[in-house]
């Protein structure tokens, strides 16, 4: 008796998850409309950002360390040494990446 008391209360709730599925479905579809042309914009843009940060790196002569470790200090380090040589060092290097940066937007 339990367990037909325990199928027919997941039954119900199959059929009201069923009917909630197909009145969401609209707002899905929207979502992922959405989200198709955000991934798309994302793609295009790392494919051009790549080059330019690559392009950025030769221009200040950095070569980052090999073994920087996990830690987020570790890391936050290296960025601020990055945009130390980008943003004093050789301000001219910053030049095409932000030329770049406007031409994408």
């Amino acid at each position: 008796m339990k367990l037909i008391k325990v199928t027919l209360v997941f039954s119900l709730l199959a059929l009201v998850f069923v009917a909630q599925t197909e009145a969401q479905n609209p707002i899905w579809e929207k979502w992922l409309a959405c989200n198709r042309i955000g991934t798309k914009a994302l793609g295009s843009l790392l494919r051009e950002t790549i080059p330019t940060v690559r392009n950025l790196l030769n221009c200040i002569d950095y070569n980052p360390p090999t073994d920087i470790g996990n830690s987020y200090l570790s890391k936050l380090k290296l960025y601020y040494e990055l945009l130390k040589r980008g943003a004093l060092d050789k301000t001219q290097c910053l030049i095409v990446p932000l030329k770049e940066s406007v031409r994408l937007l």
